[in-house]
């Protein structure tokens, strides 16, 4: 009723939305601007009963540099921010004495996905060359100190439905040459890179399949966004550019909310599907999976799909995510959660 008071031309009140929430939680927006930040105040009527202690008030800042927010944290600015930082970074925040590092199992993968739909990446030897061509373990040992663990398929290793069989691409530059001999496609222009605005990692993974890439005669350009405007670009294959690095989370802990939302082809126009990959074959494992209440039958079809998806080189699948959230120290009640990489800030409190 709140969304419907406030639509325009059908929209649900998605410009409304924009300044205004419409939620459940535990607290109550005041203050909102995208470029700063918010405010919310504690809702003492949340259904949900509150423990003993709580924090009342809860500010959320837009800091874009990562070097700006682990500065923030060491000086005692900020009491918490995101646990995706560099391993340099990491190291960092652990040695400041009013910093402490909660480290957490993820479920979150990062990848580039390649656009399937624009030539000459229509071509599977192209797109066989460009996942031989990226340094995983330069990235994931040398660049990230091992904090992660290689994962060669679009579902997190821990998750069920992944095939245990499928060992994916490596680093192998004359295999990578091979693939492009054998393509009838030929790379005749710059392959577009795109990596996010404020996020450090994914730059340097930019980086590295940059410096593949060249190796194997292949010229590359590097493209920034916000996360925000590279989303709008990713909805359309003749927006997106020819390759994206970045993470699919945990939404909801099943297997669809990877390999599902990524390689059905009913999920073009969403950032999830950005690869605009289509195969029927695929499709129709993946309805199969959805549909099915059999945890055996789903377990099979999400394999298969896995399985063909990663044999034509659909996306760069890299690595599955390990959390490591700063917080001061003083602060106790941290619970963290793979499902969107949430921290509910309801449990959280002040131990002094």
């Amino acid at each position: 009723a709140l969304l419907k008071k406030h639509e325009k031309d059908g929209d649900w009140g998605a410009a409304w939305l924009t300044g205004n929430e419409a939620g459940s939680g535990s607290y109550m927006l005041t203050r909102y601007d995208p470029a700063v930040g918010f405010i919310a105040k504690r809702f003492a009527g949340h259904f949900m009963p509150w423990g003993p202690k709580w924090i009342d008030e809860i500010e959320f800042r837009t800091i874009k540099e990562d070097n700006t927010r682990v500065l923030g944290m060491i000086r005692g600015d900020y009491q918490g921010t995101g646990g995706y930082l560099p391993n340099d970074q990491v190291k960092r925040l652990r040695e400041a004495p009013n910093v402490k590092i909660v480290e957490q199992e993820s479920m979150r993968i990062k990848l580039f996905q390649i656009n399937n739909q624009r030539p000459p990446l229509t071509d599977v030897h192209v797109r066989r060359a460009i996942s031989y061509a990226f340094d995983y373990d330069g990235f994931n040992k040398e660049i990230l100190g091992g904090s992660v663990e290689r994962n060669p398929v679009p579902i997190p290793n821990n998750m069920w439905g992944v095939p245990k069989d499928v060992k994916g691409y490596s680093y192998d530059l004359e295999k990578a040459k091979g693939e492009l001999a054998k393509a009838k496609l030929k790379i005749d222009r710059p392959l577009v890179i795109g990596y996010l605005q404020g996020f450090s990692q994914t730059e340097q993974a930019a980086t590295v399949m940059a410096n593949g890439l060249r190796k194997i005669g292949v010229d590359t350009k590097l493209t920034s966004e916000v996360w925000p405007t590279m989303v709008e670009r990713m909805k359309k294959p003749e927006t997106s550019p020819d390759l994206v690095v970045y993470w699919i989370s945990t939404y909801y802990a099943d297997p669809n909310n990877w390999i599902g939302e990524m390689f059905h082809s009913g999920q073009w126009g969403t950032f999830k599907a950005s690869s605009f990959y289509k195969n029927p074959k695929v499709d129709e494992l993946l309805d199969l999976a959805l549909k099915s209440t059999d945890r055996k039958v789903r377990e099979k079809a999400y394999q298969d799909a896995a399985r063909i998806v990663v044999d034509e080189a659909a996306g760069v699948w890299v690595y599955n995510t390990k959390y490591f959230g700063p917080w001061a120290k003083n602060l106790e009640g941290i619970r963290f959660s793979p499902i969107g990489n949430g921290q509910e800030i309801r449990w959280v409190y002040y131990a002094r």
